[in-house]
């Protein structure tokens, strides 16, 4: 029987404080917190105390070869005094450790990668009423990671700007590469209703330009903005709500035409239908004047309402490594009439159907790749004044590229490359296609400094005689950096390229700008940013620059 005892207690897991010394302690802690010594092979454990001996026998050799050697009685790596050696007081299953100051790694059960096929059902055990918060952590697992910093894919912690639906689109719909992005010194805090919070933003600029009619000779002129923002958004365990309403207004000194009347509203869902199984979807309705170096637009008089009706949808599931996501849209864009009501742009007006699926194999949490293949319909009302032909097309996109994740503290985003084709239906138009790339990743160089990437391409419609659309690619990069914690300064350089289809038609926009902040308190931000546009155009008169400048202040709860 004692050489049973012997076996039994040379199987006894070390502690954490054996395993970082390498040896086995001998000292353990009594019921009433006196050390004593393990009994050796000739002196049996005393049943009062009910120890099984955690010492090999005192001659090494009739020691299992498995087992390290006793080791000597004064070790002085050894603490009688820990309490994870009494075995009565280690975490049970469905127990853990808690993590103390000096620990450089997280207990087992957080470190352990997941298993193909493996699924976790059920609740978790609780801990056991009255257990010592010393050696149990009792807090539920949401409340630890608060605390905690796990080892490879650190997660976001609780954001308290709640982006919870973000899935919708990879590229226009996930904002958490630019969360990281811009992380700043004060998060605003909302206001609680009941299981909603509401953040509400205001912003008030004035703004000076030096061509405020991008065109060549020159006008400037100032003008006043004022912007509102308000999210509505859930903070529940399940399921997600998200409502936004955004506002911009501006009044310029001289020419009204260039003044701004946007609004957009927008309501975000999540149904959690199972573990690894929801729903997201979003609808919005956005009323904006469209830009003076867009495709198509107005050079002179008044500029166009564009009116944007949008409807999505996104299955995603996981298997285990393998992610599935179904996407599915609706667009219905209205453009109002330009240049002194002289054009109604009825023949601009358009109907919009994407289908998309992607699939993801995961690697590690920070690394995956994946596939996806897009298809969309545009439909037109009426054929285009300048030539006759109607733009209706059927497209396809297909793209590979590497998700690097939205959760990490490091990098967050995704880069891909693909090839893209618009087939018109009108036999008198030559179809569009080319290379596309694109690219949302933030990267947190350090706690001063971070870095993103952007890159769009895509295939748009243009009204231009003989030409059925412009393959546009855009590419940049922003720093921003913090000299201080209240002071965070901004820089951007980006480049586009329009490569209009079948017609001799070169344009390039080439952009950069600067922006400085300074956080007076959690609440208010005073703010100066300066932009200067090279916009390039081989057409008469098509070239032009631009320098604007805004100073405002903006205030958020």
């Amino acid at each position: 029987m004692a050489l049973g005892a012997l076996v039994m207690g040379a199987n006894v897991a070390p502690s954490p404080a054996q395993a970082q010394s390498q040896t086995n302690a001998p000292a353990l802690r009594g019921p009433v917190g006196d050390s004593y010594r393990a009994p050796s092979l000739a002196t049996p454990a005393s049943p009062a105390s009910n120890r099984i001996s955690a010492s090999p026998p005192a001659d090494d050799a009739l020691a299992s070869p498995d087992l390290r050697p006793a080791i000597p009685e004064d070790d002085p790596t050894s603490d009688p005094l820990d309490p994870l050696l009494d075995d009565a007081r280690r975490p049970a299953a469905g127990e853990r450790a808690p993590v103390v100051d000096g620990d450089m790694t997280l207990p087992e059960e957080r470190t352990t990668i997941a298993r193909d096929g493996i699924v976790e059902v059920g609740e978790p055990l609780a801990p056991q009423d009255g257990a010592d918060p010393t050696v149990i952590d009792s807090r539920p697992q949401e409340e630890a990671d608060l605390f905690t910093t796990p080892l490879e894919n650190p997660p976001a912690g609780f954001d308290p700007l709640l982006f919870q639906i973000e899935d919708i689109d990879p590229i226009r719909t996930d904002r958490r590469p630019a969360r990281l992005f811009n992380q700043e010194p004060y998060d605003p805090i909302g206001i609680r209703f009941g299981s909603f919070v509401y953040f509400p933003e205001v912003t008030f600029a004035g703004e000076a330009t030096s061509n405020v009619l991008r065109l060549t000779p020159a006008d400037t002129d100032v003008s006043a903005e004022f912007s509102s923002r308000a999210r509505l958004v859930s903070n529940w365990k399940a399921h997600a709500l998200e409502f936004n309403a955004r506002g911009l207004t501006s009044f310029h000194n001289e020419f009204d035409s260039e003044d701004e009347a946007f609004w957009n509203v927008e309501a975000r869902g999540r149904l959690d239908v199972a573990r690894r199984t929801n729903i997201q979807g979003l609808v919005a309705h956005d009323v904006r004047q469209e830009g003076r170096g867009a495709i198509d637009a107005a050079v002179t008089g008044d500029r166009a309402q564009v009116t944007t009706d949008s409807a999505d949808v996104t299955l995603n599931h996981r298997f285990n490594r393998l992610t599935v996501q179904l996407r599915g849209g609706y667009d219905d864009i209205d453009f109002g009439a330009s240049g002194d009501a002289s054009n109604n742009n009825d023949d601009r007006d358009t109907e919009v159907t994407t289908e998309a699926v992607r699939t993801t194999w995961e690697f590690r949490p920070t690394f995956s790749v994946f596939g996806e293949v897009e298809t969309n319909q545009r439909r037109y009302n009426v054929a285009a004044v300048s030539d006759g032909f109607t733009r209706d097309s059927n497209g396809a996109r297909y793209r590979a590229g590497i998700d690097f994740g939205s959760t990490g503290e490091i990098v967050r985003g995704e880069v891909s490359i693909g090839y893209g084709e618009q087939d018109l239906r009108d036999t008198g138009l030559s179809d569009v296609d080319g290379v596309l790339i694109d690219a949302n990743v933030a990267w947190r160089m350090s706690e001063l400094t971070t870095l993103r990437f952007l890159a769009r391409s895509d295939i748009f419609d243009t009204n231009t005689t003989g030409s059925g659309g412009v393959l546009s690619r855009t590419a940049g990069i922003e720093a921003r950096h913090a000299f201080r914690r209240h002071i965070v300064a901004t820089a951007g350089l980006s480049y586009t390229d329009f490569d209009y289809d079948n017609v001799v038609i070169e344009e390039s926009e080439l952009r950069g700008s600067l922006l400085l902040e300074y956080y007076v308190n959690r609440e208010w931000t005073l703010f100066g940013q300066w932009d200067h546009i090279n916009f390039d155009s081989n057409q008469p008169n098509g070239t032009w620059t631009a320098d604007d400048l805004r100073i405002g202040a903006r205030w958020r709860q």
